[in-house]
């Protein structure tokens, strides 16, 4: 948090508000609020009343949130600074690419767990469906 504070103002003026990052998440602002009492996080204030979040405190939020795909965020974050504030893309671009590069690899999900997700997240009518397609397709490439 102390390296986004020593941050240049106008860094911090590109980063989300609280608004802001409630929409790259697709959560209500109350959401963003509970989100980063869950975490712990800290917002940057700026002015009177507004307040910011780092880059890794808004990608840390989503990936908690789970309303939105990480890396939908991130780019949804990355339009809006080079529509608004394009003297600050690289510094962002840099916190995004050392956000995603401190998250442990991703594990690929067994055709069995996916099926089971599947099969526990949809109608029995619709898993099926879907599961029939799946295998279709992963057969197919082998």
């Amino acid at each position: 948090m102390a390296a986004v504070k020593s941050r240049p103002k106008p860094y911090v003026r590109a980063l989300p508000t609280l608004s802001r990052a409630a929409a790259l998440i697709d959560v209500s602002p109350a959401g963003i609020t509970r989100g980063i009492d869950e975490l712990g996080i800290e917002p940057i204030p700026w002015g009177r009343r507004e307040k910011h979040l780092s880059v890794n405190d808004l990608l840390r939020l989503a990936i908690h949130l789970q309303r939105a795909p990480i890396e939908g965020v991130a780019g949804g974050l990355l339009e809006e600074v080079e529509r608004d504030y394009p003297e600050q893309v690289e510094a962002v671009r840099g916190d995004i690419d050392r956000f995603f590069d401190s998250l442990p690899p991703r594990r690929p999900s067994s055709r069995d767990e996916f099926l089971g997700e599947l099969h526990d997240l949809l109608p029995p009518k619709y898993a099926k469906q879907a599961e029939a397609i799946y295998l279709r397709y992963a057969d197919s490439s082998k």
